[in-house]
């Protein structure tokens, strides 16, 4: 800046910063911890008091989801637990993985079930992957 002023001013000029300024981020350096059915893009993991478990993603908040599990009777979950004496801890699914994009959610997604081989899924994965299975 000061090159800048002495190439056009004829008379010389000389800077001195008076004040620095000060963000408030700097005194708060730490976010909230995030509630964690509150997070999206991610693949989870329910585990029914039986043991038996099912892997799904969703890129919507996780509660969204967890609720159309408990509701929906086109779900594995919902199904399972229509049986007696099943319960899922819903407040305390296991996240297994996140990832921004849905292509790249599904291949994790698909990757995990077949890591994991959930007894609830339906489908062996989400997409194929015969890189995988080879």
């Amino acid at each position: 800046m000061q090159r800048l002023v002495h190439r056009y001013t004829i008379t010389p000029f000389q800077f001195h910063y008076v004040h620095e300024s000060n963000k408030l981020k700097k005194y708060f350096t730490y976010k909230d911890k995030q509630n964690h059915l509150r997070r999206s893009s991610v693949v989870y993991k329910l585990t029914c008091t039986c043991g038996l478990n099912y892997i799904g993603q969703t890129r919507r908040n996780l509660i969204t989801r967890i609720n159309e599990h408990k509701f929906d009777q086109r779900s594995e979950v919902c199904k399972h637990l229509l049986a007696p004496k099943h319960h899922f801890n819903f407040k305390q699914p296991e996240i297994l993985g996140s990832i921004v994009g849905q292509k790249k959610l599904h291949l994790l997604e698909s990757h995990l079930i077949q890591q994991h081989q959930p007894d609830l899924n339906i489908d062996g994965s989400s997409i194929p992957l015969l890189l995988f299975n080879a």
